[in-house]
C-alpha cells in the first residue's frame, strides 16, 4: 500500500506541479503584458465562472466517483449518461436565465456583456474533463489521468501563450486560451467515456433522483467554498479597485503553491482512504498514522515555501507587481489551513455526510463575507487577507472535530 501510495503521489504531484506551471509560467508574461488593473479584471471573470460552475455541474464528479465502488460497470454507464445529460440542462436553464439578466450582471461586474453570454458555455466545459479525472483518480489510472491534464496544460499554455503576446488580445487572449484548451480535452474526454462504455448517447434519467439528492446538497457547500476562496476578490474591487485586485491575485497564486502541494497528495491519498474506511475498524490505526505523517508533511512544505518566497517573486513577477508581497504571508498561512481541512473532509465525503459539511462550508462563507467587511473597511486590502487566514483556520478545526466524532460515533463497516 505505502508503494502505490508512494507511486501515485509522485505522479499527481508531477502531474500537478507541470500543470501549475501554467499560471506559473504565465505570471511574468500577463504581469509583463497586461497592467495592473486587466490582472484583476481577469481574475474578476474566473471567479465568476467559478461561481456559476457548481449550478452547472451539480458536482457529478462527486457522485460519480462514490457510485464507482457501488455500481456495476452496466449501471455505472447509465449513471454516468444521466449525470451529464443533467449539467447539460442545467446550463441551458442558466444560458436562458443570463440572456435575461446579462445587462444587469454587466454592470453589476464592470463586464463586457459578450463574456457574459459565455459564462454557462465556459462552466459546462469543465463537466467532462472533471467527469474523465474523476475516473482515472478512483481507478487509480494516474498515468493516464497525468497524460490527460497535461495535454490540457500544453494546449492551454500554447494557445494563450499565441493569443496574448504574438497577437497582443490582452486579458482576452489569456481567457480565450483557457477555454478553448477546456473544449478540446473536453470532446476528446467524451470520446474516452464512450469507448471505455462508460457514456451513451442516448438519454437516460434513471438515475436523476439520486444523483440530485447528492449533488444539490453539495451545492452550498461549493458555492461556500467558492466564496471562502473568491469574494476576497469581490470585496477589494469594490472598496479599493481592481488594481489593488491584480496585486491580491499574484500573491494569491504563488502561495497557492501551498494547496498544490496538499491537493496532489489528497488525490493520491483519497482512493487508498476510502478502501481503508471500508473497514475502518481494522483499519484505524493506520488511518490514524497515515494522516498525521501527511498534517506533519503539509506543516513543513509550508516553511519551505515560505522561506521561498524572495526567489519566487524575483523570478516570476515583473517589479510593478512586486506589492503582491504584502500579502503573500498571511495568505500561504490560510492555505496551509486548508490543506489541514483536506485530511477531514474526505471522511465525510465517505459517509455521504454531504448535507453537514454543506451547512458547515457555508456557516463558514457567511461569515468569511462578514470578516472580510469588518477587515477591509479597518485595514483596507490587508484585511481580506486576515479574514481568509482566519476563516480557513475555523474552518479546518470545526471540519476537524466533527469528522472524528462522526468516525467514532459511528459503526463503518
Amino acid at each position: 500500500m505505502i508503494k502505490k501510495l508512494s507511486s501515485n503521489i509522485i505522479i499527481y504531484s508531477l502531474t500537478n506541479v507541470i500543470k501549475s506551471l501554467i499560471p506559473f509560467l504565465m505570471l511574468p508574461i500577463l504581469t509583463a503584458h497586461l497592467s495592473v488593473e486587466e490582472y484583476g479584471t481577469l481574475s474578476i471573470i474566473e471567479i465568476s465562472i467559478l461561481f456559476l460552475t457548481p449550478f452547472i455541474t451539480i458536482n457529478i464528479n462527486s457522485a460519480i466517483n462514490v457510485a464507482y465502488f457501488n455500481l456495476s460497470k452496466e449501471e455505472l454507464k447509465k449513471y454516468i449518461t444521466n449525470a451529464i445529460h443533467l449539467s447539460l440542462l442545467s446550463s441551458i436553464g442558466f444560458f436562458i436565465l443570463i440572456l435575461l439578466i446579462a445587462q444587469w450582471i454587466s454592470s453589476l461586474l464592470n463586464l463586457d456583456i459578450n463574456i457574459i453570454y459565455w459564462l454557462p458555455l465556459f462552466a459546462f466545459f469543465r463537466v467532462i474533463s472533471s467527469v474523465v479525472l474523476g475516473l482515472y483518480q478512483v481507478s487509480q489510472e494516474s498515468k493516464k489521468f497525468a497524460i490527460y491534464t497535461l495535454a490540457q496544460t500544453i494546449i492551454d499554455f500554447t494557445l494563450s501563450y499565441i493569443l496574448v503576446v504574438v497577437f497582443s488580445y490582452g486579458y482576452i487572449g489569456r481567457l480565450e486560451g483557457v477555454y478553448i484548451a477546456f473544449f478540446i480535452v473536453s470532446a476528446y474526454g467524451l470520446y474516452v467515456l464512450y469507448k471505455r462504455g462508460y457514456y451513451s448517447f442516448s438519454f437516460i434519467w434513471l438515475y436523476s433522483k439520486e444523483i440530485l439528492m447528492y449533488g444539490i446538497p453539495l451545492i452550498p457547500h461549493v458555492l461556500g467554498g467558492i466564496i471562502l476562496a473568491m469574494s476576497d476578490r469581490f470585496f477589494i474591487s469594490h472598496f479599493i479597485g481592481n488594481d489593488a485586485v491584480g496585486y491580491y491575485t499574484v500573491a494569491y497564486q504563488i502561495a497557492a503553491l501551498m494547496l498544490l502541494v496538499s491537493i496532489s497528495i489528497n488525490q493520491a491519498w483519497m482512493p487508498i482512504l476510502f478502501k481503508l474506511l471500508e473497514n475502518y475498524h481494522n483499519n484505524k490505526k493506520t488511518i490514524y498514522n497515515f494522516t498525521m505523517y501527511l498534517f506533519i508533511l503539509y506543516t513543513l512544505c509550508g516553511i519551505f515555501i515560505y522561506f521561498l518566497s524572495d526567489s519566487l517573486f524575483r523570478f516570476l513577477i515583473d517589479i510593478h507587481f512586486y506589492k503582491a508581497k504584502n500579502f503573500f504571508p498571511i495568505l500561504l498561512l490560510g492555505f496551509i489551513f486548508q490543506s489541514y481541512y483536506y485530511l477531514f473532509t474526505n471522511f465525510l465525503f465517505f459517509q455521504k455526510k454531504t448535507i453537514l459539511l454543506a451547512k458547515l462550508t457555508f456557516f463558514s462563507a457567511i461569515l468569511n463575507l462578514i470578516l472580510n467587511y469588518l477587515l477591509i473597511t479597518k485595514y483596507e486590502a490587508i484585511g481580506v487577507a486576515y479574514a481568509t487566514a482566519i476563516i480557513y483556520g475555523i474552518y479546518f478545526f470545526i471540519v476537524c472535530y466533527v469528522s472524528i466524532r462522526s468516525l467514532n460515533n459511528e459503526e463503518l463497516s
